[in-house]
């Protein structure tokens, strides 16, 4: 693929936020070494920071939709469906929280490292033993006033659809009663055009796809649209199990996704 101007100056727009990303990052894991909760504090304020001047830079419009104007007013166990690592910068952009991601992505090269200075949280979806210990590490987070955020697809996709959503982790928000903020992310145009299966490769990261080959490609848009959708809040209190919960969340986002 070639690149022309507008990749060039995106790449290099790119490089140079997030060496500045990774300076603030790691001062912040050195100063605050010996405070947990002011050093996830600040990764969290660090990589909205990012975000904001990332996508200002890439000429992305993210137009946000609020039940209410005092939404975040308190913290929320988040869900949203999934396309791409492109998504983790939108919401950050929004309104910071405590990434859940798996212990595969932390060991990712580039992304997990991004993901270890911003504050994420790692869980280990294969061992099911440490279950137990994760899903009380979470609700410390709470505890400790953050908003916990997952992705319960599992995966991202390539916005064709909205998969089933894993069960496991909303015991969180079952056994807390922690409310719980469905968000519906749509990306809604690409350089002008509709978002499609013809062009969603260019933000999508999904499957077997590497990293650094779309990250080029992604580099070469010139402009992108993306809606993201607060929904009504879910409360835990009115559901008999954590499965039941993360079917009422998913079918809350995949109805705004279809009609809008």
């Amino acid at each position: 693929m070639k690149f022309g101007w507008n990749a060039s100056k995106n790449i290099m727009n790119a490089n140079w936020l997030v060496s500045r990303y990774v300076s603030q990052a790691v001062k912040n894991q050195i100063v605050n070494r010996n405070d947990e909760v002011l050093r996830r504090q600040r990764a969290l304020e660090i990589t909205a920071d990012a975000s904001r001047r990332l996508l200002k830079k890439l000429n992305v419009t993210v137009n946000v939709h609020k039940t209410r104007d005092d939404l975040f007013s308190q913290n929320y166990f988040m869900v949203c469906n999934h396309m791409s690592y492109f998504d983790i910068l939108v919401l950050s952009s929004v309104e910071p929280a405590v990434f859940v991601t798996s212990v595969e992505m932390e060991k990712t090269f580039f992304l997990g490292d991004m993901a270890k200075l911003g504050g994420s949280f790692f869980i280990d979806r294969i061992n099911r033993r440490k279950m137990k210990q994760e899903v009380q590490a979470l609700v410390e987070l709470f505890d400790k006033n953050f908003n916990v955020f997952i992705f319960p697809e599992g995966t991202s996709t390539d916005g064709s659809q909205i998969l089933p959503f894993k069960k496991s982790l909303f015991r969180v928000p079952f056994q807390t009663k922690f409310p719980i903020l469905p968000i519906c992310l749509k990306y809604r145009s690409i350089n002008g055009e509709p978002f499609s299966k013809e062009n969603c490769d260019q933000i999508c990261w999904y499957d077997d796809m590497t990293f650094a080959p779309h990250f080029l490609q992604l580099m070469a848009m010139k402009e992108l649209v993306v809606d993201v959708h607060y929904l009504d809040l879910i409360d835990p209190k009115d559901f008999e199990s954590h499965g039941a919960l993360a079917e009422a969340a998913r079918d809350r986002i995949n109805q705004v996704y279809v009609q809008n």
